[in-house]
């Protein structure tokens, strides 16, 4: 079933729901990571978003770094696994949705590293220099924890 998310929010509007996300650190060859500027509260995050009804975890998140970027994710490592009330999300529209944030890291070659689209969900989509973060206020707040993360170059695997 394609945008679980639609369909699940048609059932019950905007009452708290549970589900599962999926984004990515995507580093280009000059240590570089992808942003995107949200529409809906104009704050940089990572780029990803929910799964789909059935698919399966690594689709999904190609998927998902497809639309947002064009850019056509070949391989990517577990980095990173959120929950609980800080990946709870608040948006505009009235939705409240918690996540359980699952994370990937994934290193382009320069052929990758290619942004070719960016969906109606984001303004902006471009690679960013470490020194020219948007400041933590601009980030979106379960976000600064994984970037907080790849900031301390602590590789491994946690889950909180």
């Amino acid at each position: 079933m394609e945008d679980y998310i639609h369909y699940l929010r048609s059932l019950i509007g905007h009452e708290r729901c549970l589900s599962v996300g999926l984004s990515a650190i995507l580093v280009d060859p000059e240590g570089r990571i992808l942003l995107e500027k949200r529409q809906d509260n104009g704050l940089y995050c990572l780029p990803g978003g929910s799964i789909d009804y059935e698919e399966e975890v690594l689709d999904g998140l190609k998927r998902e770094i497809r639309e947002e970027t064009g850019i056509s994710l070949q391989k990517a490592s577990l980095f990173m696994i959120q929950s609980g009330k800080k990946t709870t999300l608040h948006y505009p529209n009235g939705d409240i949705t918690n996540y359980i944030d699952i994370t990937f890291i994934a290193y382009l070659s320069k052929s990758e590293a290619v942004i070719a689209t960016h969906d109606k969900e984001s303004s902006e989509v471009f690679f960013c220099s470490i020194d020219e973060l948007p400041s933590r206020d601009k980030l979106l707040s379960c976000d600064i924890r994984i970037i907080d993360k790849y900031l301390a170059k602590k590789f491994e695997v946690t889950i909180d």
